[in-house]
């Protein structure tokens, strides 16, 4: 009777493993900037003195690996067919600091990581409130605040593009994600050595 139950348990564990879901495996893994596909500069942006740039926070949802669709009635849905190769927020966090740097300029004030652990004259501290893909568009809002590490003052900027398409959200609305979130990301860039010379003259605390 023992061997019975043994021969039993295999067969029995096996169609316990058959019914389990298959993982989904997204047709593309997708990525704001890389090594040869930085982003566009609308301008030259140097900054006064050096930054600290923080990975933005915000809702769980938006800062994960997950490209995010949003229905007519606000509905919020993953898309099965594409994702982020790492989470958005590291990726928004990589872009800024991309954008900002000065690759080969010496005297260029440093840019980099708040997890780096070093003190920077200045920090930046933000936060993603929508990175959506809708029927016809997709949208990136932006916000945050730039302070003087030493003195306490602080600045505050926001930033909202919204990027029209034509096409299935699976590509064409994730190709306008992309291109809006790149956007975004410039048009702080743009403003950070403005904001951050109306702090320079203020007197420390």
């Amino acid at each position: 009777m023992s061997a019975k139950r043994y021969l039993l348990l295999p067969i029995i564990l096996a169609g316990c493993v058959s019914v389990l879901p298959e993982p989904v495996v997204p047709d593309g893994l997708y990525r704001l900037t890389s090594a040869t596909n930085q982003i566009a500069a609308s301008e030259t942006v140097s900054l006064p003195a050096s930054l600290a740039v923080f990975e933005p926070s915000g809702s769980d949802l938006l800062l994960g690996r997950s490209l995010v669709f949003e229905e007519a009635d606000g509905a919020l849905k993953l898309l099965s067919s594409a994702e982020w190769s790492e989470a958005a927020s590291r990726q928004f966090q990589s872009a800024m600091i991309d954008r900002l740097s000065s690759p080969g300029d010496v005297d260029s004030p440093a840019v980099f990581s708040d997890r780096f652990g070093a003190v920077a004259k200045y920090e930046l501290q933000w936060e993603i409130r929508d990175l959506v893909i809708r029927d016809d568009e997709a949208v990136v809002s932006l916000r945050g605040l730039v302070s003087q590490f030493r003195s306490g003052e602080v600045r505050s900027f926001e930033v909202t593009v919204r990027e029209s398409y034509i096409g299935e959200p699976g590509v064409e609305g994730v190709k306008a994600l992309i291109k809006g979130a790149r956007e975004a990301v410039d048009g702080i860039a743009v403003q950070l050595p403005d904001l951050m010379n109306s702090m320079q003259d203020q007197p420390e605390r």
